[in-house]
């Protein structure tokens, strides 16, 4: 197998290029996006990363982490057991990734038919997307998501607060209202018009949500 050569092998310096070095890999972005909000096990990446085999897992979280891009850690009890993260500096990508992805929107061949998202993936794609002037009033939700492609996924929870900008962190949002469901049955309410009752409501702050994406 050839050896492959990096963009400084070549006597190129420049820092740009040495980043898509470290994120030009089809999985690596995949891999950090499932990362970015919470610690993960193996078996839950390899869910979460659609088409990749455990052995290509394996290899390229052993990567990352000589990259600096993903830490191993031990999860506490009741886990108490090893899972992965994105490290520091890999989230310092996440305005980065943001842009990105609203870059992409305009790509000629981006192909989304029969796509969808993991919930971690369509919460970070919920705070890239967000318009710049949200509701009038500061918003708070719990968010219940689970990915129905994967039958036995785990359903994720996450706090979502809309103040001067859209942020959703992992964890519970004690009393707020709760929205719960399939990710990608989200992705279409917010993005393509699909109706909510599509998804599981208490309240009417969900209507305040998907008004705002309507613009």
């Amino acid at each position: 197998m050839p050896i492959k050569r990096s963009y400084a092998d070549h006597g190129d310096a420049c820092a740009t290029a040495h980043a898509m070095e470290l994120l030009g890999d089809r999985w690596t972005y995949p891999i950090v996006r499932e990362l970015m909000l919470a610690p993960k096990r193996f078996s839950e990446l390899a869910e979460g990363v659609r088409g990749i085999t455990p052995a290509t897992l394996t290899t390229r979280l052993r990567d990352l982490e000589s990259a600096g891009l993903v830490e191993r850690v031990e999860l506490p009890a009741p886990a108490r057991a090893t899972a992965y993260e994105a490290s520091a500096w890999a989230r310092e990508l996440a305005p980065i990734f943001e842009a990105l992805g609203r870059w992409a929107q305009a790509s000629p061949t981006r192909a989304v038919d029969g796509c969808g998202l993991t919930p971690d993936a369509m919460v970070q794609s919920m705070m890239t997307m967000a318009p710049e002037h949200g509701p009038e009033q500061p918003l708070e939700l719990e968010l219940r998501l689970r990915d129905d492609r994967e039958p036995g996924a785990p359903a994720y929870t996450y706090r979502l607060l809309w103040e001067q900008r859209l942020q959703i962190t992992r964890g519970q949002a004690p009393g707020a209202e709760v929205l719960e469901g399939d990710s990608s049955t989200l992705a279409g309410v917010l993005y393509e018009g699909v109706p909510v009752e599509e998804l599981r409501v208490h309240g009417d702050e969900v209507r305040r949500l998907v008004a705002a994406f309507a613009g």
